[in-house]
């Protein structure tokens, strides 16, 4: 895929914003961003919230993570959970300035 310079720029603002919005509601110190596109023939990142002082989501190690519940290994995030965090992503973006 080609972007454009304003293509290139809007993205760019659109992960660090994305980012910045992760670390507000995990309360993560950094934000992985992880492109796998094997499953979907469209550009997009997966947004990592690493924890320092959790191992499992340091630098690669995260990628375990995905091929644990990828195996069955590990439950994905409860769907309760997700909800409520999305709800929350969707009152902090909509709240005034």
């Amino acid at each position: 895929m080609d972007f454009t310079s304003a293509e290139a720029s809007d993205w760019g603002c659109a992960v660090r914003d994305a980012s910045d919005l992760v670390k507000q509601i995990s309360g993560c110190e950094r934000v992985y961003a992880i492109a796998f596109g094997e499953g979907a023939q469209h550009l997009h990142l997966h947004l990592i919230p690493r924890h320092l002082n959790e191992p499992a989501s340091k630098a690669w190690a995260v990628a375990d993570l995905y091929r644990d519940m990828d195996r069955g290994d590990r439950a994905a995030a409860d769907p309760a959970v997700v909800a409520a965090m999305v709800q929350r992503c969707l009152s902090l973006i909509s709240a005034p300035g």
